[in-house]
């Protein structure tokens, strides 16, 4: 019976010594700019911005390494599905008549 209780112990130390390096070290790495062809210009009016990877805060992208800049494009582009586009509307041009 010694070795048993021994042996599930081990495996229990096992497991939770598993969970703990899972949680501590990161799940992915960022890519690097090259290999996404990233290009600091928007591509068919899609840019960065409005990219669900984009971080807006820290110009950062959660998947490339990296500054980004928010008008530029790479080959992983998503679209946010919340972004909204804000317009900038000219005081001169709302003139009433």
């Amino acid at each position: 019976m010694q070795k048993r209780k021994s042996r599930r112990s081990f495996f229990k130390y096992m497991s939770v010594l598993g969970l703990a390096s899972f949680y501590s070290v990161p799940l992915y790495a960022k890519t690097a700019k090259e290999v996404v062809k990233y290009q600091a210009t928007p591509k068919d009016g899609n840019a960065c911005k409005s990219c669900l990877h984009f971080i807006p805060e820290t110009n950062e992208c959660k998947t490339v390494e990296g500054s980004i800049d928010p008008e530029g494009w790479c080959n992983i582009y998503f679209k946010h599905p919340n972004y909204k586009e804000e317009k900038v509307t000219n005081e001169n041009n709302n003139s009433t008549q």
